[in-house]
């Protein structure tokens, strides 16, 4: 079934999940100090509005409710941009890097800390955002998200990305 507009807990699922990553990471972060954790959450804030201005703008969600709610507060603070770019956008591992950093900076971080000195909760903290931000991202993108995404349909780079990678995996 594809969604011209998810359903709500969708988006409370999707945005809980992003949130605790965030969160995660900056529980990390946090333990070596101030002036990296205000970098850290820096960084995802201009993530976050880099993605809406130049992705959400080009959506077929925006003005409407997308898995993430974000097509919806893009309506809020840009204007609508040109559908055509969106799906004409090519994507690589290199495009997608940031977002990948969201989790591996705090992981970097946190490994330095245990090899100073072992600390159970910070452990707890690095597997908890292993698990919510692998795993359990690609569940929610799999089972929640992208399988019922319009935009998919029409036309999205993320996913020809993916594809590729899981083609040549098969094809191994």
């Amino acid at each position: 079934m594809i969604f011209r507009d998810y359903p709500a807990w969708m988006i409370v699922v999707s945005n809980g999940l992003t949130l605790s990553v965030y969160a995660l990471g900056a529980g990390i972060m946090a333990r070596v100090g101030g002036p990296p954790l205000a970098i850290y959450l820096l960084f995802l804030l201009v993530l976050e509005v880099n993605l809406l201005a130049k992705s959400c703008t080009h959506c077929f969600y925006y003005g409407r409710r997308c898995f993430s709610g974000k097509g919806v507060i893009c309506s809020w603070l840009f204007k609508r941009g040109d559908p055509a770019k969106f799906a004409a956008r090519e994507v690589s591992w290199v495009w997608i890097l940031p977002d990948l950093l969201v989790t591996l900076v705090p992981l970097g971080v946190g490994v330095a800390l245990l090899i100073g000195a072992f600390d159970w909760y910070l452990l707890g903290l690095m597997v908890g955002l292993v698990s919510l931000a692998f795993p359990g991202n690609g569940l929610v993108r799999s089972k929640l998200a992208c399988c019922h995404c319009h935009q998919r349909e029409l036309g999205c780079p993320a996913e020809k990305l993916f594809r590729k990678r899981n083609a040549s995996v098969g094809t191994a």
